[in-house]
């Protein structure tokens, strides 16, 4: 589970740092896809599973807040050093 959140957040802030909204969206859609699909609890909506997902999800989008930050100051340095 700890590599998974590692790959959440890290998909999260390389989209924020050069994409924008709809490809989080389709991240997002791919994210709870794959936790329903992998996940090895045996229900489909059992609470361990649907805490799981939620945490990926919320980890996605704020790692893409952190790389819009990271994306804006970056651009913002750089149109200043011109």
């Amino acid at each position: 589970m700890l590599w998974s959140l590692v790959a959440a957040g890290v998909i999260g802030i390389l989209l924020g740092f050069s994409v924008r909204a709809p490809a989080l969206i389709v991240a997002t859609a791919v994210i709870v896809v794959a936790g329903a699909v992998i996940g090895n609890t045996n229900g489909l909506f059992d609470r361990h599973r649907l805490l799981s997902i939620l945490l990926l999800v919320v980890t996605l989008q704020c790692a893409y807040l952190v790389g819009l930050f990271v994306g804006l100051i970056w651009r913002r340095t750089a149109t200043r050093e011109r």
